[in-house]
């Protein structure tokens, strides 16, 4: 069989293509953190995003409202002015799954995230941000009327 220089260049079009997929696909997925997806108790899902190290508090802002009238949709927006945000963490405590995502940050874009969160009770909405020099806490208070979470 002869190769033309079209048919060669489509092998090459399609081998870099594969190249590329594979490559992303091994970046978005290199640290899916299981351990704390599988968790049922908010103590194995603060000890997963940790790794054991204490965080400090201060320096990060919950905007949450005080009152959720609808468990199933709450929105949870977590910014930091810290320096070297590597990742942001939330967490419900008395959700049936506490862990909720980890958000890992640029170091060329703001520090800050929203997303909409199930809450089966009234309970605190914890943030860990960590950065180049250590990790932080703050929790937020949501008092739920109507609980998402079966």
């Amino acid at each position: 069989m002869k190769i033309t220089r079209r048919h060669a260049l489509k092998l090459g079009s399609i081998g870099a293509l594969i190249g590329t997929i594979s490559g992303f696909a091994k970046t978005v997925f290199a640290e899916w953190p299981a351990a704390a997806f599988d968790t049922t108790a908010y103590e194995d899902s603060y000890a997963a995003v940790t790794n054991g190290v204490e965080p400090k508090e201060g320096g990060i802002t919950i905007d949450a409202p005080e009152i959720a009238s609808n468990g199933a949709t709450v929105p949870v927006t977590v910014s930091t002015d810290m320096q070297d945000v590597k990742s942001i963490s939330v967490l419900v405590e008395n959700n049936p799954r506490p862990y909720i995502a980890t958000f890992f940050i640029n170091e060329n874009i703001e520090a800050t995230i929203a997303t909409r969160v199930k809450m089966r009770e009234t309970s605190n909405v914890v943030a860990i941000v960590e950065t180049a020099s250590g990790k932080f806490i703050a929790k937020q208070s949501v008092k739920v009327t109507a609980g998402g979470c079966a």
